[in-house]
C-alpha cells in the first residue's frame, strides 16, 4: 500500500526523493517496470522490426552489428539501433556464435595510405561436378577491400595466378614501383615463373610466415565468407556455373557495407579516393 500511494504522490508532481525518504521506501520501488511477456509469447512486431528480421534471416552469417548497417540502408529515413537488433535476434535465434579465441599480434605490420599499395593474393579450394576440385586465385586491395583480380580453374599452378596478377595490373593502372603484393608460401607463389613475372612487372612480393595464415588476413577473411555466403550454399554442377555464382557474388561484395570501412561499400571508398584523386592541384 505505501508503493502504491507513493507513486501517486509521485505522479502527481511530488519529488521522488522525498516521497520515498518520508515513507521509508526504496526509490527504486517507485519507477515502473515494463512487465515481460509471458514465457512463449512476444512482442508484437513493428515494421522497423520486421525490416531487422527480414535482413536477418537472408544474411544467416552476419552478426549484429553487420544487420544493424544493412537494415539501416533500407530505412533510409532513420537508422536502426544495435542494441534493438540483437534482442531482436535473440528473441528469434538468430544470433551468431562469438569467437572465443584471442588474436594474435601479428609482426611485419604494414600501413595502408591509398589503394594500388597492397594487395593479397591466394588460392583456394572450390567443389564441381563436373570436375572435382577446382581453385579460386583472388586477389583483394588492403585499402578499399576490393577483389582487383580473380580466376576458377581446373589447375592451381604458378600460370593461373600470374593471370591474375596481370589482368588485375592492366585494368587498374598500377605503375612499376607502386604496389606489393603479399602471399603465403604455396609453391604457385614461389615458383621461380611467378617470382620473375613480378619482378618484369615491378612489384614487391612480401610473403608471410609458414602456417602463418593472418599474414594474408584480408584475403582469408575474404575467402571465409564466400564459402558461408556462396560456395557452401551451393552446388556447382559445372565449371561455368560456379564461375556465374562467384562472380555474382562479388559484384554484390562491392556494394555490401563492410564493417572495417566503417559499414561503407568498397566502391564507396574507391570513389572517395577517385574524387580525391580528381581534384585539380593548387597553383602556388
Amino acid at each position: 500500500m505505501r508503493v502504491a500511494r507513493s507513486r501517486e504522490l509521485v505522479a502527481a508532481g511530488r519529488p521522488a526523493a522525498l516521497v520515498a525518504h518520508v515513507a521509508g521506501i526504496s526509490r527504486q520501488a517507485l519507477y515502473r517496470r515494463p512487465t515481460r511477456p509471458p514465457t512463449g509469447q512476444r512482442r508484437p512486431l513493428s515494421p522497423t522490426d520486421q525490416v531487422v528480421l527480414q535482413v536477418a534471416r537472408a544474411n544467416p552469417t552476419d552478426g549484429t552489428r553487420m544487420v544493424a548497417a544493412l537494415a539501416s540502408r533500407q530505412l533510409s529515413s532513420h537508422g536502426v539501433n544495435r542494441k534493438r537488433v540483437q534482442r531482436l535476434m535473440r528473441e528469434h535465434r538468430l544470433l551468431q556464435p562469438k569467437r572465443s579465441e584471442q588474436r594474435r599480434r601479428r609482426p611485419g605490420f604494414f600501413q595502408v595510405t591509398r589503394p594500388d599499395e597492397l594487395w593479397h593474393l591466394d588460392m583456394t579450394s572450390v567443389w564441381v561436378a563436373e570436375h572435382g576440385w577446382c581453385y579460386l586465385d583472388a586477389a583483394i586491395d588492403c585499402c578499399t577491400r576490393e577483389i582487383v583480380g580473380w580466376s576458377l580453374e581446373v589447375g592451381c599452378r604458378a600460370q593461373e595466378a600470374i593471370g591474375v596478377i596481370d589482368h588485375a595490373v592492366a585494368s587498374r593502372g598500377v605503375v612499376t614501383g607502386q604496389l606489393t603484393l603479399g602471399s603465403d608460401n604455396g609453391t604457385a607463389f614461389t615458383s621461380r615463373a611467378f617470382r620473375g613475372r613480378l619482378t618484369d612487372l615491378g612489384i614487391v612480393h612480401r610473403r608471410g610466415g609458414y602456417r602463418d595464415p593472418e599474414s594474408q588476413a584480408f584475403i582469408e577473411s575474404w575467402f571465409s565468407k564466400l564459402k558461408q555466403r556462396c560456395v557452401w550454399r551451393e552446388e556447382f554442377e559445372t565449371l561455368d556455373e560456379a564461375r556465374h555464382k562467384i562472380g555474382r557474388y562479388i559484384d554484390a561484395y562491392h556494394h555490401r557495407p563492410h564493417s572495417r570501412l566503417t559499414y561503407r561499400t568498397p566502391r564507396e571508398v574507391a570513389a572517395t579516393w577517385k574524387d580525391h584523386d580528381d581534384q585539380p592541384t593548387p597553383v602556388a
